[in-house]
């Protein structure tokens, strides 16, 4: 009990110091709460994202050069025949066997191009849709103001794009100087669509001159829905019986961006992992300062009795003890950093949520990154005889 309660009092002594080691454990403390709370939140957002998708497959163009792909991942400039969409469906309905059977294809064309609003251009990526078809397809589609389209000349845009612009429904714009009123503003379902401008699907290809192509063929199907053999047979038969195509479950597209996602935080993880190997330098550093100047209090404990071990269960008790503090301090700070970081980076849109694993795994940093590098000079310490213990110099 009088060591535990010199530890304490010393404690409580060297605030200064004290504090400065704390500082120096919470760092990793905080980035991996930071990296492991994100990934959290990409998991849900991911799987928010495919729950949203409405179809069975989406066909696309098979080899699609990266520097096709938009900022905001859908491929501009790769077309497919327009004649795909016969083929598809007469391939489905041979393998489904049911000639009536209702197999919605949704084909979209887009196009990236300058959108004027109130005399402003802005770079935008244009979609041009079936919108009944869509709608059919895709139920969770919905509108936070305004009404479908009802004409040619009338479009909806999406979310994100509604309020970087400060448009509203009925307002107008002009596609490559086609004018268009805003009849309603999809919600926000953070996917490219939130981004995007919509019009009738002729009347783009109309435009820019694309009659007769598609960018990609979404379908719904219910019996493919229901038997994911029979839908991987039929997967199958489009990517051998048209040329030129691949044809992908909607949950593919999501797990496509799931592993890039991975590799990212691979990365960060690696950087994390940097991070904790330096901070336990300089924790190393700090710890041997303030031995250092123990060196004349741990030989007077030595002088009323205080054995090796003894010495070694208070002082790493002490710095188990910070890095528990470092751990549980560390966590909220990395769930506001985490909350900093989707709302002005990420944009994942799914919250910060209490992670039970995350705190543990922030707890458990802190205290292996304290004993990590707090071990050494303890156990070197502790060892010290009485009389060196009150020289001018100790050397770790």
């Amino acid at each position: 009990m009088n060591l535990l309660s010199l530890a304490s009092k010393d404690i409580m002594r060297r605030k200064g110091k004290s504090v400065y080691l704390l500082t120096a454990m919470l760092t990793p403390v905080v980035i991996l709460s930071t990296i492991l709370l994100t990934v959290d939140n990409a998991d849900r957002s991911l799987s928010a994202l495919a729950s949203k998708f409405g179809f069975t497959l989406t066909v696309q163009p098979k080899n699609i050069k990266v520097e096709r792909i938009d900022q905001i991942g859908v491929v501009i400039d790769e077309y497919l025949p327009e004649t795909v969409i016969k083929s598809i469906d007469e391939i489905i309905r041979s393998r489904t066997g049911n000639k009536k059977e209702v197999i919605i294809i949704a084909p979209r064309i887009y196009q990236r191009t300058d959108t004027l609003i109130r005399r402003l251009s802005v770079s935008t990526v244009v979609a041009g849709i079936d919108f009944r078809t869509e709608r059919t397809a895709k139920p969770s589609w919905h509108l936070s103001s305004g009404r479908w389209p009802m004409g040619d000349e009338e479009t909806i845009i999406g979310g994100a794009f509604a309020r970087a612009n400060n448009l509203s429904e009925n307002a107008v714009i002009s596609v490559d100087g086609r004018t268009f009123m805003v009849a309603g503003i999809l919600e926000n379902y953070n996917v490219s669509e939130d981004y995007m401008v919509f019009v009738p699907f002729s009347v783009l290809q109309d435009i820019f001159g694309k009659i007769g192509f598609v960018s990609l063929v979404n379908v719904q199907n219910v019996t493919l829905d229901r038997d994911r053999n029979l839908l991987r047979d039929v997967i199958d038969d489009l990517n051998n019986s048209i040329p030129n195509i691949k044809t992908l479950l909607p949950q593919q597209f999501s797990t496509m961006k799931y592993v890039l996602l991975k590799k990212t935080f691979k990365f960060l993880l690696s950087i994390v992992a940097a991070t904790v190997f330096i901070s336990i330098f300089a924790i190393f550093n700090i710890v041997t300062s303030v031995l250092y100047s123990r060196t004349r209090e741990i030989g007077l404990l030595k002088t009323v009795g205080a054995s090796r071990s003894q010495l070694l269960v208070m002082l790493l008790g002490e710095y188990s003890a910070m890095g528990l503090a470092a751990g549980i301090a560390g966590y909220p700070i990395g769930m506001v950093m985490t909350y900093i970081l989707d709302s002005f980076v990420l944009n994942l849109g799914v919250g910060v949520r209490f992670s039970l694993t995350v705190l543990l795994a922030a707890i458990a940093s802190g205290i292996l990154c304290s004993l990590a590098a707090g071990f050494y000079p303890t156990y070197k310490l502790s060892g010290i005889k009485i009389s060196d213990s009150f020289r001018t110099q100790w050397e770790v």
